[in-house]
């Protein structure tokens, strides 16, 4: 159930980054976090925490 959640909310934020025209490098910049967080982030490696979603 967790892995599946967090699929898909890794998908919505790929699709978002797609209709936006925008990078992972992009929405780091955005969020004031280094490119190696949010690719970990987008991987899903480790999970998503409650911590990490929020702050997305």
């Amino acid at each position: 159930m967790e892995k599946s959640l967090s699929a898909g909310i890794i998908a919505r934020i790929d699709s978002i980054l797609k209709e936006k025209n925008m990078t992972q490098r992009d929405l780091a910049k955005k969020l004031g976090k280094s490119e190696s967080v949010v690719s970990r982030w987008t991987s899903g490696f480790p999970n998503l925490t409650l911590r990490s979603i929020a702050e997305l």
